[in-house]
């Protein structure tokens, strides 16, 4: 099994600052197994998730007969019976949450105060950026907080009174599928949280800053309004990821906003790291199931069409404030979020899992892949073993869908991405930005196009139609590069093939002054396409080991340019 390090730092807003720290993204290879052989689905004692989630009822409390209870089981191995079994842990994550409000600024106060009083559902109205405009109106959204009061709320002050959109309005379909996850009568954590039965942090430890407009009402909750697992976080995940599902275009973002407020309940002093991890988990493992059932199919359906109609995202508002909408900042704060910085204090040996049903949540972010990619995609881009919580026997703890978004972590078998443009959306055009390594090879077929972003060595590409583009040096991988149809684009003025680059149809397409590195042979054939760039005689385009064949059509010179071949090289000559 193979990890890569990925190291990343997340900046904090204001006052908050977090050390840089390293969180490895797992690309397990594979070895004695085949790849289908890893993607098999393990049982946990209750079952499948997507099978049994409607047994998370008040009479069932038990690991076997409660699918949310059983994923929420390696927490029974840090407290149980109101005894702390590892105090070392459970001290760290009343420290984390203590930090955490210890240095929150007054728009991160604010935030979680919002957080904590609106709508579950309606705080995942802002992750949708330029279209949440349309979608509050064409939507019926509301909420009766918008700004948090200098004094502390009553002690029995209400949440949100208002409904937070109308099943009835233009986005009907959109808003019903987010009440049959979020609303289910099977989603909630009151079960496992009377079971668990763990204390809020606030009530833990005087370090714990509650935000002072919640602390009469905080102060007064009943002695049982335990910590662990979130309902909010999972009420986040349940309707952040059923609007992705909708809406696509919006997936990382809203999963972002989702981990966010989980965030956001730390913050508050509502709750611990541990406790939004979890309900990261318990949301997650939740959304698939509901996306998995069959009585939901053509809701389903509904909302993604509605969504992509011109009630939502046929209605961008370029003038509003998108919270989201830098990528590496969204990265950096979910990958944080996935650990909150623990140490990996487990079993770090255990191969990742991916649980029955989950490709789901990922059938309209890569629509142009089967089941079983989707499925590898998961597993190729999990998280390590051995994290506080995240262990469940299914694998949901581990799941990185933020990553998965970005296609393979691994090619632990040829893969072949057949993509349909006039299907439009991520079948047309898609963007795998995750450094994708393994045994593997890349077919890309179809005339779509794809991406290739990421710094790449699985075992080389082969392309037989669309267009498949290369943004850095080491896109294309180690191995081989062939070229039997379309389009080889250059995105970056200098690319590296590591083996030995045969075109023998389609189009290799470059700027004048890219240079493309071929450490093997060149076997030279189809079109030369010459994008803007700066001309100087004698520049090299391609330099290689040795050459057969030639172009047989180049163009984008202007006259009294050319092209040469010599030796080791094509080069342009005015």
């Amino acid at each position: 099994m193979k990890m890569r390090q990925r190291t990343w730092t997340r900046k904090a807003a204001a006052m908050v600052s977090l050390a840089a720290v390293t969180l490895p993204l797992m690309t397990t290879v594979a070895q004695a197994k085949t790849v289908t052989d890893n993607l098999t689905p393990q049982a946990a004692p209750y079952g499948y998730f997507v099978d049994t989630y409607q047994a998370n009822v008040s009479k069932n409390t038990t690991q076997q007969n409660n699918p949310v209870v059983g994923e929420m089981a390696e927490f029974s191995t840090y407290w149980a019976d109101g005894k702390k079994l590892n105090e070392g842990l459970l001290a760290q994550n009343v420290a984390k949450a203590a930090d955490i409000t210890q240095h929150r600024n007054d728009a991160e106060a604010e935030r979680s105060y919002l957080t904590d009083r609106r709508d579950l559902r309606y705080n995942l109205i802002s992750g949708l950026g330029p279209y949440a405009t349309a979608f509050v109106k064409n939507a019926d959204a509301q909420t009766d907080f918008n700004s948090m009061p200098s004094e502390p709320l009553p002690a029995n002050a209400p949440y949100s009174k208002v409904n937070w959109a109308s099943t009835t309005s233009t986005l009907g379909p959109l808003v019903q599928l987010v009440n049959t996850t979020a609303r289910s009568p099977f989603s909630g954590t009151g079960v496992v949280k009377h079971v668990v039965k763990y204390v809020r942090p606030y009530r833990q430890s005087d370090q714990v800053k509650v935000v002072p407009a919640l602390s009469k009402v905080m102060a007064a909750a009943k002695a049982d309004d335990y910590d662990f697992p979130s309902g909010h976080t999972t009420a986040a995940f349940e309707s952040g990821l059923t609007l992705a599902y909708a809406v696509p275009e919006r997936f990382q973002e809203l999963l972002t906003r989702s981990s966010e407020v989980g965030y956001d309940r730390v913050l508050a002093g509502r709750h611990s790291p541990l406790a939004v991890m979890g309900g990261r988990m318990v949301g997650t493992a939740m959304t698939a199931a509901t996306l998995n059932d069959s009585n939901n199919r053509d809701l389903m359906k509904q909302a993604y069409q509605v969504a992509h109609s011109d009630a939502l995202l046929g209605s961008k508002d370029t003038t509003a404030t998108d919270t989201f909408s830098d990528y590496q900042t969204n990265r950096d704060a979910y990958r944080f979020r996935m650990t909150y910085g623990f140490n990996q204090t487990g079993d770090t040996t255990q191969a990742m899992r991916v649980p029955k049903g989950a490709e789901v949540l990922l059938a309209t972010r890569l629509p142009y892949l089967s089941d079983t990619q989707r499925r590898d995609v998961l597993y190729t881009t999990g998280m390590p073993s051995g994290y506080p919580v995240m262990d469940d026997a299914e694998g949901w703890g581990r799941l990185d869908l933020f990553s998965a978004a970005n296609g393979y972590g691994a090619l632990n078998d040829n893969v072949t991405v057949n993509m349909d443009a006039k299907q439009g959306g991520f079948n047309a055009k898609d963007n795998w930005r995750n450094d994708i390594d393994g045994q593997g090879q890349l077919t890309k077929q179809g005339s779509g196009r794809l991406i290739l972003s990421g710094h790449n060595s699985f075992n080389g590409t082969t392309l037989k139609a669309g267009t498949l583009e290369l943004a850095n040096a080491t896109a294309a991988g180690t191995g081989n590069v062939k070229l039997a149809g379309g389009v080889l684009q250059l995105s970056t003025a200098k690319v590296t093939v590591k083996g030995n680059y045969q075109q023998k149809a389609g189009q290799l397409k470059l700027a004048r002054n890219a240079h493309v590195t071929i450490k093997k042979t060149a076997k030279l054939g189809g079109t030369l396409k010459l994008t803007k760039g700066s001309l100087k005689s004698g520049t090299k385009l391609l330099t290689f080991h040795k050459r057969t064949g030639k172009f047989t059509h180049v163009s984008g010179l202007p006259k009294g340019w050319h092209i040469s071949y010599t030796k080791h090289a094509v080069k342009l000559v005015k």
